[in-house]
């Protein structure tokens, strides 16, 4: 497995990827990523700034994430307590977003590897810890956060999805200490 930056080329590859996410998701009942989110505009700025990511097997892209080491600022309130202290203002953090696999490879350890890859970029950047969040009943990937050492510490809101009609905004949090 190889996890590398996406290029521009790759993003129709990473729509394809993120849309059986959506289906996945829905499939739970879940509101996150319905109604054209994650949109290709998202993914674009992410190529663009050089915080999208794929994991490829055998040539083939089979999973994404964006990592991001500029901040949330969706992360600075908390309802219960971050392990490390760091803001938006000065993130020392890396944020982990938009983790999906291609239902084709589902079961074959690419979530673990890609939040494993993302730790050891947050590490590169020297970053204290590694963020990510989730919708409350999105099991698997709360049970993915907890099984690769991350602790849950709260709920935030996504500001976002307050432009979603009836979109969930609340979002389990959770960080692991690097």
């Amino acid at each position: 497995m190889e996890f590398r930056p996406t290029a521009p080329a790759e993003i129709d590859r990473v729509m394809e990827i993120l849309a059986d996410g959506r289906d996945a998701l829905a499939a739970l009942g879940i509101d996150q990523w319905q109604q054209g989110y994650p949109h290709r505009e998202a993914i674009e700025a992410d190529v663009e700034w050089s915080e999208s990511y794929v994991a490829e097997v055998d040539g083939q892209l089979l999973a994404t994430c964006m990592v991001s080491v500029r901040g949330d600022r969706n992360y600075d309130a908390i309802d219960g307590a971050w392990l490390t202290g760091s803001t938006s203002e000065e993130p020392r953090y890396a944020a982990v977003h938009r983790v999906a696999v291609a239902a084709d490879a589902k079961g074959r350890g690419l979530a673990k590897f890609l939040m494993a890859s993302a730790e050891q970029l947050a590490r590169q950047h020297d970053c204290e810890s590694v963020r990510v969040d989730t919708h409350p009943g999105n099991v698997p990937m709360r049970s993915l956060a907890l099984s690769c050492g991350f602790t849950e510490c709260g709920i935030i809101l996504v500001h976002e999805a307050g432009n979603v009609p009836n979109a969930t905004p609340q979002r389990v949090a959770f960080e692991k200490r690097l």
